[in-house]
């Protein structure tokens, strides 16, 4: 049986920050997240947890990012297997539609235990 400090060393952490882009609103961001992007990720076999959270600003001031993507999986290999699947086809579309590639960072890692 695993410990928690071996299951959390094991467990990939993944933060993905980007803007919306111009013209998408907060509300129709929300809207999406709750219903498709959350509804969906949450479900898929290697994530063990799914949250996201929108941003209201930083230590100087205004936020780089509008949103901030906190999940768990079980590896980066698997995220990124997951994110072809047929079953995140319309997460990936819709992020397309409203995140700002150009503005998105994605980092992943290890809990320190």
């Amino acid at each position: 049986m695993w410990q928690l400090s071996e299951w959390r060393a094991r467990v990939q952490k993944v933060y993905c920050l980007y803007k919306l882009k111009p013209g998408v609103t907060a509300e129709e961001y929300i809207e999406w997240s709750k219903t498709v992007d959350q509804a969906i990720t949450r479900k898929q076999p290697c994530v063990h947890r799914f949250r996201v959270l929108q941003l209201a600003g930083s230590r100087g001031g205004a936020s780089p990012w509008d949103i901030v993507e906190d999940i768990e999986v079980e590896s980066w290999d698997a995220w990124e297997q997951c994110l072809t699947t047929p079953e995140m086809a319309d997460v990936v579309a819709g992020f397309r539609r409203m995140a700002d590639r150009e503005s998105a960072v994605t980092v992943f890692g290890s809990e320190i235990v």
